[in-house]
């Protein structure tokens, strides 16, 4: 269950938005890519930081 299932399993749960969220928003941006889709960006992401810091411990060294 992603947590934006979560949040939709709550009473109440579109209170829980920032005045400036619609719920129509955020159904939009829930829908843009799949759960692989985004678990592929993040784990893009933090190979991007790992290697950055990597790189920066060996320039100390």
């Amino acid at each position: 269950m992603t947590p934006y299932e979560k949040l939709k399993t709550l009473e109440g749960w579109q209170g829980y938005l920032k005045a400036d969220i619609t719920v129509k928003q955020l159904e939009a941006f829930a829908n843009e890519m799949t759960d692989n889709e985004a678990a592929e960006q993040l784990e893009k992401a933090r190979r991007t930081l790992f290697k950055t810091i990597n790189e920066q411990e060996q320039k100390r060294a």
